[in-house]
């Protein structure tokens, strides 16, 4: 609900540091639940709803209902933004820019909620699939940082092209595809894990396979080399267009500013001066201001607290 830069950077910022909390919570939780069940043969999936079970009745009445509700509240808390959003960019997007353009709105609400109902399902075909909860955990990490590629390129640098964040962005797929396993039908196409992860670094190396971290690396870099190339050899994008974006990229939200078209900044707005860190045309990397280091250095100190916390508790 922020309506200004600030607002938005200090809500962003402490709704962090809040889930940081949250996550030692869990931590206590798990390291509580390795007392009560070591050497039992359970499912690490079904550790709180175990505890729940266990634990709650003997405190008192009607927490394990809670337990639930409030479970129910936080996945639905994310999972109707992420249906509505997916929905929404679907038909904005794609179906009303390249299918069905200047139909009535009534016409796209019924295709939003069509493609609502997808989405969900959709949805819940890809968490069957996935062998645990960390594992899907870590779908999202690598997902996020490939489109990571395209995003920060066309952030900082004006050279970057639609061609190249999408050759950037399927460059960087198709190494986390090769440093993966690929199955078709139940049957091992290719396992970089079998074939190449032996003759790696051991540091690079993790419990036999491809370390994580590495592997985000490799396809990161892959994908950034690859943007950076295409780009520099297809047509970049109109300058009139690149100014208008950057002016308002680099703009503050103003209180009480009025809404308008995406990406124009409103009648009465200047746009902020240009102060670059980079002094070179192509390069949009913004010299801090005072707030932003101070923001910056201030949400250390706070990550150092919760970290210390964290250590005197265990």
């Amino acid at each position: 609900a922020g309506k200004t830069e600030l607002e938005g950077r200090v809500g962003f910022t402490g709704g962090m540091l809040i889930k940081r909390v949250c996550t030692v919570a869990w931590v206590i939780v798990g390291m509580c639940a390795i007392g009560l069940y070591m050497g039992s043969d359970i499912e690490p999936d079904q550790i709180y709803g175990l505890m729940a079970r266990d634990l709650l009745p003997q405190i008192m009445p009607g927490l394990i209902g809670l337990f639930i509700a409030s479970l129910l509240a936080g996945v639905m808390s994310t999972c109707d933004v992420l249906m509505v959003t997916s929905a929404a960019l679907f038909t904005e997007n794609i179906y009303k820019s390249y299918v069905a353009p200047n139909m009535p709105d009534k016409h796209y609400i019924f295709v939003g909620r069509a493609a609502s109902v997808i989405v969900v399902l959709l949805g819940i075909f890809f968490a069957f699939t996935l062998e645990s909860v960390v594992s899907g955990l870590e779908i999202f990490w690598k997902v996020s940082s490939m489109m990571a590629v395209a995003f920060w390129g066309g952030l900082f640098w004006r050279g970057a092209t639609a061609a190249g964040a999408w050759a950037g962005t399927l460059a960087a797929f198709a190494t986390l595809l090769f440093t993966s396993e690929l199955q078709l039908f139940g049957w091992s196409i290719w396992d970089f894990n079998q074939s190449v992860a032996p003759i790696l670094p051991e540091m690079m190396v993790f419990e036999s396979k491809l370390y994580l971290p590495w592997q985000m690396i490799f396809y990161t870099i892959a994908g950034m080399a690859t943007l950076v190339i295409v780009s520099i050899y297809t047509a970049r994008e109109e300058q009139s267009k690149l100014d208008k974006f950057y002016e308002c990229i680099r703009t503050p939200i103003q209180e009480d500013e009025p809404e308008t078209v995406p990406f124009t900044l409103p009648s009465s707005v200047e746009p902020a001066p240009r102060n670059v860190l980079l002094k070179h045309p192509d390069f949009e990397i913004p010299v801090p201001s005072a707030l932003t280091v101070i923001g910056f250095l201030g949400t250390w100190v706070l990550v150092g607290f919760l970290v210390g916390v964290f250590f005197w508790i265990f």
